[in-house]
């Protein structure tokens, strides 16, 4: 019998929950919720995934009858194919109640979750019940990269074999006043959205995802301050820390980031007190289709963790079977008031501070003891995020025979130093910490997801660093450079386009173009009745030579005008789309 059916029967068998339909291991903890926590499908490039708006994602509640695997990567398999089961997120931290009183308090979701949607909004103060029955926290989907959905709309996308219907948002509802970050286009102070106005952002410069999801959540379930519930994977027995996070999550259709996302989270304090000793944990379930020949490990120069299938063969993806891995591109920010110590966010610098990343790295086994399986109560938790086991004793890396925090950072991709050498359905959990927060501090987090595919299972975690490395660089640059890669090093003398190649062309074309000097400069698409239907660059850039992609694989056939715009600059060439 199937691992994980044997963990849901453990769950019946206990008599502590009762197991609901389209719900994994029992009842959620939020059953009396007062608005249903409700599901948004994101699908772009090679991926279709789910994010729920009370923490939880990854997790497909919506599409079966009961709930499963939400990840399914490549959508262009005639098969439903998964590499990831569910994606959680714990905060922990020493709760201040007065001077020298402090005591564990922590909050959790995976397959079930302690968090509510909505805000709290006013500091030390528990929401009102119309926070959890207000349908402005349903959650957020837009589109910023087709002109048609700037005023919303429905949409039907095919992933493994399913049709999936997408309900976007129209940008004017992007929820900015409850903290959605967006693109200042137009220079008029607040927000004015339009095509070529303002519109929603990523938080980081100027850039256009493909697809954008926003929801916002707080650990007072259901509007209460009553004892977070403890469950099979999910660690309860606090009081909440009062803490109201804001998920932005994102993708982009271009060439290099089609099989990757990005999952940002500011977080705020939100009680009249202080946590000290915080840490933040992102959990994942990857299940590398058969969930019981799973290995992990990380990378901790790298901070990136990452689950692989153990053997080169797997029973649904076949052979050479993909590996998955998050890593955290940006990390708390400290203040240490040293000039030697600098923050290096994406589109600032900050001198004085230090950034916290990745600080250690977890695994657990279904099934296991409460030292090395899931964790089911809050003292479990805290322990695996500050890089220890469940019991809290101290990781030791079994060939250098020392302590670690780091579970399996040895090198997957050749076999060297400690690396998993067992299989079975495993997880395992991103830390980072520790760090204090006043009343009212905010940090922001941001981790990418990859799905990375090689010549076999091992190769596959070679592929998914290199490429995870390459996409941290664009997201340090602020994005300026998104798609767009620079041609030599000389530069021009004039500005340029050139005829687009192929062309004909379908779906993909590539554009190269010139810049003589820096500045401002516009790349846009027409139709043949001169609609604006995409602008491929449109920000500051550096004098050289470039090209970007053009991916129409949305668009129908026909003729298509291309244009250069940059100061009194202006060129027009013509393409055709042929499909």
């Amino acid at each position: 019998m199937n691992s994980k059916v044997l963990f849901i029967l453990a769950v019946l068998l206990t008599g502590c929950t009762s197991l609901l339909s389209g719900e994994r291991y029992g009842s959620v903890s939020n059953s009396d919720q007062l608005i249903t926590p409700g599901s948004i499908f994101l699908q772009s490039g090679n991926l279709n995934t789910v994010f729920r708006n009370d923490g939880i994602f990854n997790y497909d509640k919506t599409t079966f009858s009961s709930a499963t695997a939400g990840l399914v990567w490549p959508v262009s398999s005639v098969t439903r194919l998964s590499p990831m089961y569910s994606s959680g997120l714990i905060i922990g931290g020493k709760y201040n109640l007065s001077p020298g009183v402090k005591e564990l308090r922590l909050a959790a979701s995976f397959y079930s979750t302690h968090y509510s949607p909505g805000n709290i909004p006013v500091i030390g103060q528990v929401p009102p019940v119309s926070v959890c029955n207000d349908s402005v926290f349903k959650g957020y989907l837009v589109s910023v990269t087709d002109p048609s959905l700037v005023n919303g709309g429905l949409r039907t996308k095919v992933a493994g074999g399913r049709t999936y219907n997408f309900n976007y948002s129209p940008w004017s509802a992007w929820p900015v006043s409850l903290g959605a970050p967006y693109v200042e286009v137009n220079g008029i102070p607040g927000y004015q959205p339009g095509w070529n106005e303002d519109r929603p952002g990523t938080g980081n410069g100027n850039a256009r995802p493909s697809e954008m999801i926003f929801t916002v959540f707080m650990d007072y379930t259901n509007c209460t301050n009553g004892t977070h519930v403890s469950e099979l994977s999910l660690p309860g027995g606090t009081l909440p820390l009062g803490v109201e996070i804001q998920q932005l999550s994102y993708t982009f259709d271009i060439e290099g980031f089609r099989d990757s996302y990005f999952v940002r989270y500011k977080i705020i304090n939100k009680s009249a007190k202080t946590w000290d000793s915080t840490y933040i944990g992102l959990i994942n379930d990857a299940d590398l289709g058969d969930p019981n020949d799973d290995a992990i490990g990380c990378d901790s120069t790298k901070n990136i963790g990452y689950t692989y299938n153990f053997d080169n063969s797997d029973v649904e993806y076949g052979v050479a079977p993909p590996a998955i891995g998050c890593k955290v591109l940006q990390g708390p920010v400290v203040y240490t008031g040293l000039n030697s110590d600098t923050a290096f966010l994406p589109c600032n610098t900050l001198v004085g501070y230090k950034m916290r990343m990745m600080s250690g790295h977890s695994g657990f086994l279904n099934g296991s003891s409460q030292c090395t399986g899931d964790p089911d109560d809050a003292a479990s938790a805290f322990n695996y995020l500050r890089g220890m086991d469940g019991c809290g004793n101290p990781q030791i890396n079994y060939v250098t025979g020392n302590t670690t925090r780091f579970r399996y950072s040895g090198n997957a991709c050749f076999l060297l130093g400690w690396y998993d050498s067992t299989s079975g359905d495993k997880r395992n959990m991103v830390n980072i910490g520790p760090f204090n927060m006043n009343s009212g501090d905010t940090q922001v987090v941001v981790y990418l997801y990859t799905i990375a595919k090689g010549v076999h299972n091992r190769a596959s975690v070679c592929d998914l660093l290199n490429v995870t490395d390459n996409i941290a660089g664009y997201y340090r640059n602020c994005f300026n450079l998104i798609g767009i890669a620079p041609i030599g090093s000389i530069v021009p003398e004039k500005f340029g386009l050139s005829q687009n190649y192929p062309n004909p062309f379908n779906p993909v074309t590539n554009i190269q173009f010139e810049v003589p000097r820096s500045g401002f400069v516009k790349l846009a698409v027409f139709d043949a009745l001169g609609r604006e239907v995409t602008a491929l660059v449109n920000q500051n850039m550096d004098a050289g030579s470039y090209k970007v992609d053009w991916n129409a694989a949305e668009y129908p056939s026909g003729i298509y005008f291309y244009r250069l715009e940059s100061g009194d600059f202006t060129q027009t060439r013509k393409m055709i789309l042929i499909k």
